[in-house]
């Protein structure tokens, strides 16, 4: 049993830290996950997707037998940059029974960069205000 535990907690340490990276690949054109408004967002995702690694990495350990079997816990979380590549390839929705799955799926994503896009809004208009006190600054808040 405290191989099982240790196994599992390794196992989520290593899925939470893959999450993060392949998160912050995913957004490194759309904007910043980790601000303000979109850091809940962005937690909720990688938490998410390190606790269904991990379970899907014990139950092919526990039905398999093999130790080897945790690495699907842990190349899991590329999903998250993987996924975004096939949306992007394909323009055509999903199967249609598989539609309202995707939709749920994908709700944290679009919530997370409903937020990024606050966060660069608030960012702008700080800089913005900033440069309406003195005309000279106008250029490097530009």
């Amino acid at each position: 049993m405290p191989s099982w535990l240790t196994g599992g907690a390794g196992t989520f340490v290593l899925a939470t830290l893959s999450a993060y990276a392949f998160l912050r690949l995913r957004c490194r054109r759309a904007g910043q996950p980790f601000g303000p408004r979109a850091k809940r967002w962005a937690v909720t995702i990688i938490l998410l997707t390190a606790i269904v690694s991990t379970g899907l990495g014990l139950a092919a350990v526990a039905v398999g037998g093999h130790i080897r079997a945790a690495y699907i816990g842990l190349l899991l979380p590329s999903g998250l940059l993987i996924g975004q590549a096939s949306v992007q390839g394909r323009r055509r929705g999903p199967a249609l029974s598989l539609k309202p799955l995707a939709e749920w799926i994908a709700l944290p994503f679009r919530r997370l960069y409903d937020r990024m896009g606050d966060d660069m809004q608030d960012w702008c208009e700080t800089r913005l205000e900033a440069a309406s006190r003195t005309p000279l600054v106008v250029a490097e808040a530009a």
